[in-house]
């Protein structure tokens, strides 16, 4: 059963009535022509159907037919319908389909019938037929779609409705309300059917009653009852066929709801509605589908070549059937629906036209720009068109639209100019989404470039999009180019060479090693009309210089005056990191939220993962290790390594060291760095990495390759004169693994000279900086330098650094036999140490106060042997290994022995760890102690096989 036979029946009482009465008229021998009329899909068909079962009730018989659209051209289509009942013989359905020939007759072949009318005599013959079967019982003809029916069968049904006058014959057709298509033939008919004995029977639209009533039996009386009736009767404009069809999307949709909801089974419906309706009006639809917005009523004439008057005819017949309101759409999707229902050529012609149409009527880019990449043109005027269109879209963060446009373009490109630009746009579009991509467009030009063929700007151009993920050879060749044609660049060209080398100093300073001062343009911080600086130079010169207040209210003038589209994120991002390693990142966290709110709202990946870098790294230097890790994870996340290039280093190293404080990396084989590109290492994010890894591998005990990428990350930092403690505070992780390593002279050259490269301005790095002096300090002046740095490190909001001050200052006041004090301060560190869930922390400062409860005991004394005891003791009291040697007459080799037994027996991990208590244990006790115990079978044991102590045999220590 199809839709329509399947639609609740309502609101039709009154036509069933009046066909009624007619067919009472007919079983008297008054027979009839009647017309029914209505909108596309109201019902017609149905309203047919139920008549025609009541008229068999009655006795009748019915004969059915239905014009079809792709049988209008067959002669007597319909009347073939009619006469192929069973109530006709062969013989009876052969003469009255029946045509003229050359040689005889022949059913039903177009050419031999006489173009526009029918012969009298075939028309008679079917009448009599039809005539003698009536009056053996009452005859009912319905014919359907009449707007479809055969010019011949048409001239029949004229000629059987001015005989049936006092026949038992009643003729029911059913017609669209729409507009005439001109036809000759069909005016006929209703001209002709006007002067018989003719009644017209019309179908309205339902109303909003009657939609509630037909809902009810379509999806129940709950959801169609109250206001949500309104709805439905809105969007389906009261049209039965549109009803059903929102019935049966109603049902495919979970959760349901009370409002209708449009899905596919309503634009399945939308498209039946128009191409039933005829020629006319699925020509227009078509048309006012394509030109969507700007399809005012003059344009759709334009475009269809045709008048305001026939224009005005067709909108108002699809308002009448409820595909239109007030000459719209009345949902996208229905406009979708006829688009989609539209052979391919068919539509690109269409858009092509109305692309013209607009373009010269002036209307804006885009609107002109949607039927270009719908249709595509080669016109001149379609490549500027397209391309300021893609420029828009952009902005708008459409890179779907900005791609198609971009296609246009490239389509209709003469020049080889055009392809350059139509190449640095596209390589543009694609960057937000994935920049690896975007710089594999680019290669093209780069060759372009070393055969000298691209222009002074488009080099300075194609440079800018090089430096995110171009080779160094690609980025030194555009250098090169440059630097040979800088003298010819006009200002505006020159302007973004000079920024980009600017950029270059900052993140590839290997890369311009070589530079003659010529090419390193110096710029004011604040330019003259009070206009942002380049902040490039600002982070560039405190990179090398430190930061100032200066480099601060740059960085804060380019974030409040800058807006962020694809010329502008990057500027946007080093304003960032000068706020970052100017230490004032409070201030820097507002606006990177900021941003990144934006970003995700515009749905741009590369702008949220950049972002979401930055936050990391602001949130590794506040201590909040947890959401760095988040923010790192999604960073890299939104994007793949291929497309991060150089620039991987900045996440990674924010993940390596969040992952180091919290100790979720357990092993080296953790780590994610796996095809890192080597280039990476000659840049400023290359050395942010090493610095991480060092720190991740002196987590794990691995002192040497720890101390390999700290002085290679130390080593390329002062090449690059970037050595600012404020950005990568190498030193400190490298005094930590020199002591390990009893290193102590190297360890304590490191931290001095870590701090004298802070300023007082920088609470955050001058307090991380003093923590890291006294770890090599006399154990006197330990305590004052830990107090100061946990001043200074609580003012600069590093949670993380603060605990570890804390840790190392409740040590101090523990070995000083300020029990309670270091109790009190170990309880601060752990409390933050446990919010932030900083693992390693919490595991020593819980072991430590473990065993703080032994040594009161005196259990470290009884452990050790009494050569082990000395040696630990004298290294709690600061003494280096050389110094212990010496002391004790011994090799530094047996020293390192026995602070491992000591390390092994106590369960600690260094000479940090070791019990303070041992500091009061006095040498005489080591030694009567050991002679308490037996002798050694090897007194090597003891020396660690230098030598007995009598006669000691001193190596240097290495």
């Amino acid at each position: 059963m199809g839709w329509e036979l399947a639609v609740v029946f309502v609101e039709r009482e009154t036509q069933v009535a009046r066909l009624r009465g007619l067919l009472a008229d007919c079983l008297g021998a008054r027979g009839s022509v009647v017309a029914v009329s209505g909108p596309i899909a109201s019902g017609k068909t149905e309203l047919l159907h139920v008549f025609g079962e009541y008229a068999q009730s009655r006795g009748a018989v019915v004969l059915h037919a239905v014009g079809r659209c792709a049988e209008q051209k067959v002669p007597l289509g319909v009347m073939g319908q009619i006469f192929r009942h069973a109530r006709f013989s062969p013989d009876e359905r052969d003469r009255a389909l029946r045509l003229p020939g050359d040689g005889g007759v022949a059913p039903c072949d177009a050419d031999l019938l006489p173009a526009g009318r029918m012969p009298a005599r075939v028309a008679q013959t079917q009448w009599e037929l039809l005539r003698g079967l009536s009056e053996r019982t009452p005859l009912v003809v319905v014919v359907d779609d009449l707007h479809f029916a055969d010019a011949a069968s048409l001239d029949s049904l004229i000629h059987i409705g001015g005989l049936i006058r006092t026949s038992r014959v009643l003729l029911v057709v059913a017609e669209p309300d729409a507009p005439s298509e001109g036809d000759v033939t069909e005016r006929s008919w209703r001209t002709s059917l006007l002067r018989r004995h003719f009644t017209r029977i019309r179908v309205r639209p339902l109303s909003v009653r009657a939609t509630g009533e037909m809902l009810a039996g379509l999806i129940g009386p709950a959801p169609a009852a109250g206001r949500a009736v309104e709805s439905w009767h809105r969007l389906s404009g009261g049209n039965p066929l549109l009803l059903r069809a929102l019935a049966e999307d109603h049902h495919a949709t979970l959760p349901r709801s009370a409002e209708p909801v449009v899905g596919e089974e309503f634009g399945r419906a939308v498209d039946a509605c128009v191409r039933r309706a005829g020629a006319r009006i699925r020509d227009a639809a078509r048309a006012l589908a394509v030109l969507d917005a700007s399809g005012s009523a003059d344009r759709l004439a334009q475009l269809l070549g045709r008048s305001r008057t026939w224009v005005d005819e067709t909108l108002e017949a699809m308002n009448g059937f409820g595909v239109l309101d007030a000459g719209r759409y009345r949902h996208p999707a229905a406009r979708a629906a006829v688009l989609a229902g539209m052979p391919a050529a068919e539509r690109a012609a269409l858009h092509r036209d109305a692309a013209r149409l607009l373009h010269d009527g002036g209307e804006a880019v885009s609107t002109v720009a949607v039927h270009l990449v719908a249709g595509r043109s080669e016109e001149p005027w379609a490549f500027p068109v397209a391309l300021a269109a893609a420029r828009e879209a952009l902005r708008r963060d459409d890179t779907r639209f900005a791609g198609g446009c971009l296609d246009v373009a490239s389509e209709a490109c003469a020049e080889e100019e055009q392809r350059v630009t139509v190449a640095m746009l596209r390589s543009l579009v694609d960057f937000r989404t994935d920049p690896d991509t975007a710089c594999r467009r680019l290669r093209p030009l780069v060759t372009a470039l070393r055969e000298g063929r691209l222009s002074g700007c488009q080099s300075v151009s194609l440079l800018g999009r090089l430096l995110w993920n171009g080779s160094g050879e690609e980025i030194t060749v555009a250098l090169r180019q440059l630097e040979r044609s800088s003298h010819v660049l006009d200002a505006t060209s020159t302007a973004e060479y000079h920024a980009a080398r600017e950029w270059l100093h900052v993140s590839h300073p290997a890369l311009l090693a070589g530079a003659s001062a010529r090419t390193r343009p110096e710029r004011p911080a604040r330019t003259a009309d009070g206009s942002p600086p380049r902040i490039a130079g600002v982070l560039n010169r405190l990179l090398r210089s430190g930061p100032d207040q200066e480099s601060v209210r740059s960085a804060e003038l380019v974030l409040q005056t800058t807006t962020l589209d694809d010329g502008s994120f990057g500027t946007i991002q080093m304003a960032l990191s000068v706020l970052v390693y100017a230490d004032r990142c409070a201030l820097a966290v507002s606006w990177c939220d900021a941003l990144l709110r934006e970003s995700a709202e515009r749905a741009v990946p590369v702008w949220q993962a950049l972002f979401s870098a930055i936050r990391a790294e602001i949130a590794i230097r506040q201590g909040d290790v947890r959401l760095a890790e988040r923010h790192s994870r999604r960073a890299m996340a939104l994007m793949s390594p291929g497309s991060w290039g150089i620039r991987i280093g900045s996440p990674l190293s924010s993940l390596l060291l969040s992952a180091t404080a919290t100790g979720t990396l357990t092993d080296a084989r953790d780590t994610p760095t796996a095809m890192l590109p080597e280039q990476m290492f000659q840049t400023r994010y290359g050395v942010q990495y090493l610095h991480a890894r060092g720190r991740q591998r002196l987590s794990l005990n691995l002192l040497h390759g720890a101390l390999d990428d700290l002085t290679r990350c130390g080593r390329l930092m002062r090449e690059w004169d970037i050595d600012l403690p404020a950005f990568v505070p190498w030193r400190n992780a490298a005094v930590e693994t020199l002591l390990r390593l009893g290193r102590t002279d190297e360890a304590r050259r490191l931290a001095a000279e870590q701090l004298t490269l802070v300023s007082p301005a920088q609470p955050r790095a001058r307090g991380t900086a003093l923590r890291s002096l006294a770890s090599v300090s006399d154990p006197r002046r330990r305590t004052a330098l830990l107090r100061e740095a946990v001043d200074l490190l609580g003012a600069g909001g590093d949670r993380l650094e603060l605990a570890y001050a804390l840790a190392d200052l409740s040590e101090v006041h523990t070995r000083a036999g300020q029990n309670n004090r270091a109790r009190m301060v170990a309880r601060q560190a752990l409390d933050i140490a446990e919010e932030n869930g900083l693992d390693p922390l919490i595991r020593r400062l819980k072991a430590r106060e473990a065993r703080g409860t032994g040594e009161e005991r005196g259990e470290g004394v009884t452990v050790l042997s009494g050569s082990e005891l000395q040696v630990a003791a004298l290294a709690v009291s600061g003494h280096s290994n050389r110094e212990i040697a010496e002391k004790l007459f011994i090799t530094v080799s047996t020293v390192e022995q026995h602070l491992t037994h000591a390390y092994r027996k106590l369960r600690v991990k260094g000479r940090a760890d070791l019990p303070r208590s041992l500091q009061q244990v006095e040498p005489s006790a080591g030694r009567a102690r050991e002679r308490a115990r037996p002798a050694p079978r090897d007194q090597a044991a003891v020396s660690g096989g230098t030598g007995s102590p009598s006669s000691p045999r001193r190596v240097p220590a290495s």
